[in-house]
């Protein structure tokens, strides 16, 4: 019992090292935001704040165990400052100006009537775009499952009942998180009489995330990479959309969230359809 325990441990310590919790809290903080931004009566407060600081815990989990290579990063970053590094220099100097702007705006926020609420929803508004690719992108966690078939010493029952479920459930959940992100912002549009734009919206987003995906699994970008050098980002995003091999694999990347998305939110709906009757005391097969 103690082998199997360990071979059970060595393998997911192999392929797992804190991705899926950190990417299950990049994937909710989306969601988490689309019931501020869209469905604010939708869940109470306490229960909202209950999700906030799950998700919180979630994030520190998984950074905690990224910390050895944060603190390479933050070593490599330093000793680069230390040579005097140009581009570093005048990136620290955009990052401060960006730390800067931040907490004026915090502060602006914070003196306004609880009335002037449209500055501080359309900054989460733009966090929200920012980090909403992150919840399709738990799709592509299947490279973790690849790579451990991939190692020798990793047991095939190790990989059949621990790594493809653990990594199956953590990727049905994200990419429900984008599921309910989305429909938060259908019923956002629909109650402002805006349901025609629902399809263009929906595909626009699909889109957006295609091309966030395919920067953060290939180029291995991040969203907060938006502030820290927008002006990189930009120019890998528009000589991504420029060269054919990239936009082949987004137009795939943008089919399959299409397709995925649309198969995941009829479940979604008649699961809470079933809830609905449930509560009612109705019987679905009458």
């Amino acid at each position: 019992m103690r082998s199997l325990l360990f071979e059970l441990y060595d393998g997911l310590n192999s392929v797992y090292s804190g991705w899926i919790i950190w990417n299950l809290f990049l994937a909710f903080v989306p969601m988490l935001l689309s019931f501020h931004l869209f469905r604010p009566q939708a869940i109470p407060a306490r229960y909202l704040q209950a999700a906030w600081l799950v998700t919180g815990l979630a994030g520190a989990i998984g950074i905690s165990a990224r910390s050895a290579r944060i603190r390479r990063s933050l070593a490599g970053s330093w000793h680069t400052v230390q040579t005097g590094n140009p581009e570093v220099m005048w990136q620290l100097l955009w990052l401060a100006i960006v730390a800067l702007v931040a907490i004026a705006v915090s502060v602006w926020l914070s003196r306004q009537t609880p009335r002037s609420k449209m500055g501080r929803w359309g900054v989460g508004l733009a966090v929200f775009i920012a980090f909403l690719p992150n919840a399709p992108y738990i799709l592509t966690d299947v490279v973790h499952i690849i790579r451990a078939a991939g190692y020798g010493d990793i047991r095939v029952w190790v990989i059949a009942l621990a790594l493809i479920p653990l990594h199956v459930c953590a990727m049905l959940l994200g990419f429900e998180a984008y599921v309910i992100a989305l429909m938060n912002i259908n019923y956002f549009l629909k109650q402002r009489g805006l349901g025609a734009l629902i399809w263009p919206t929906e595909l626009s987003l699909h889109a957006l995330c295609a091309l966030g995906i395919y920067l953060g699994r290939f180029i291995r970008l991040n969203s907060w990479d938006i502030l820290l050098d927008p002006t990189s980002i930009m120019a890998i995003a528009l000589n991504t959309l420029t060269s054919k091999r990239p936009v082949a694999v987004i137009f795939v990347t943008f089919v399959i969230l299409t397709v995925t998305y649309w198969l995941m939110k009829q479940i979604t709906l008649g699961l809470k359809l079933r809830y609905e009757y449930a509560r009612k005391g109705l019987d679905p097969l009458v």
